[in-house]
């Protein structure tokens, strides 16, 4: 971690982050620009919930900078070079908590944690390792990624939770602040998760529900609403210019039975020319083809493990 901070604190410094930003990236950004200095390139866009972190520490954006003009380039809460709206030539730090896939081999130094709960909850240990204060204001953002990538504290760790009070105590802020910054009352989302769920289909497999279906958008939010409706895996699948992607999530009780996402997406990704990986209860791959048929071949992966597992 102290090269971590050695990089942090060179000059002329690049941000990167995965494209549609959630909190937990934004607020890594935010934190380390408020510390160390450096630009935070946007140029992948910023998802709804972390447009909200504008306002409140309107930290230094670029959108399609100029790599030459920047010595350090530090790449955040990104698992893969292809969740970049553009690649660098050359990386000077990653910092994620995504399971490593390999591809990050040329960066010259990663600080990868798979086990930490948010990227925000790897750069806190980073400062506290190295003695760096925070204010009120570092706080806050790495408390917001905390809070919105663990769904409001309903996973995690005595680990998470004391970092994330370590934080509440220094911003000054309670869980009804967290509550009301990171609702979402977006008509849009709404009307995807209803329809997401329209057109659900699943079968069981071991006494374990496994289901399916396609949105045009927001993908993530229809996923998450078929698991909170009683779906142990939820699969999402969409198109966009010739390329499927599908997104997944897995229920906390078929987590600690030992089902990881990330690993069977990132397998799915390659064999399907495309990419994958993410968390052990969600996470995401690209490929090419038929997007039911993806979905119902991914299910069919999903109910292998299931039944390795039991």
């Amino acid at each position: 971690m102290k090269k971590a901070v050695e990089i942090l604190r060179r000059e002329r410094k690049l941000i990167m982050m995965h494209r549609s930003a959630d909190p937990d990236a934004l607020g890594s950004a935010i934190a380390i620009s408020e510390l160390f200095g450096g630009d935070i390139d946007i140029s992948g866009g910023i998802n709804r919930i972390a447009r909200k972190l504008l306002d409140i520490f309107q930290p230094k954006m670029v959108e399609n900078p100029d790599f030459s003009q920047y010595d350090t380039i530090v790449v955040l809460d990104t698992g893969s070079p292809s969740q970049l709206y553009r690649v660098p030539e050359k990386v000077s730090l990653i910092i994620d908590h995504h399971m490593y896939s390999g591809e990050w081999r040329s960066a010259e130094h990663k600080v990868i944690d798979e086990r930490a709960h948010s990227c925000t909850q790897i750069i806190k240990r980073i400062l506290d390792n190295e003695g760096i204060e925070r204010d009120g204001r570092v706080s806050l953002a790495l408390l917001i990624g905390m809070y919105t990538d663990t769904k409001g504290f309903s996973r995690g760790d005595f680990s998470l939770l004391n970092d994330a009070a370590q934080c509440m105590e220094r911003a000054r802020v309670d869980i009804n602040f967290l509550k009301e910054l990171t609702k979402d009352d977006n008509m849009s989302v709404k009307m995807a998760v209803l329809k997401g769920v329209q057109r659900m289909r699943f079968r069981m497999h071991k006494n374990r529900l496994i289901a399916w279906t396609q949105a045009k958008s927001y993908e993530g939010a229809v996923a998450n609403k078929m698991i909170e409706i009683g779906a142990d895996v939820a699969l999402v699948g969409s198109e966009r210019d010739g390329t499927v992607r599908v997104i997944g999530r897995a229920s906390d009780s078929l987590v600690k039975e030992g089902l990881h996402l990330g690993r069977i997406f990132s397998s799915m990704g390659y064999i399907m020319d495309g990419e994958g990986g993410g968390h052990d209860g969600a996470a995401g791959f690209t490929a090419f083809g038929d997007v039911e048929y993806i979905l119902k071949i991914t299910a069919n992966r999903i109910e292998g493990e299931i039944s390795r597992i039991f």
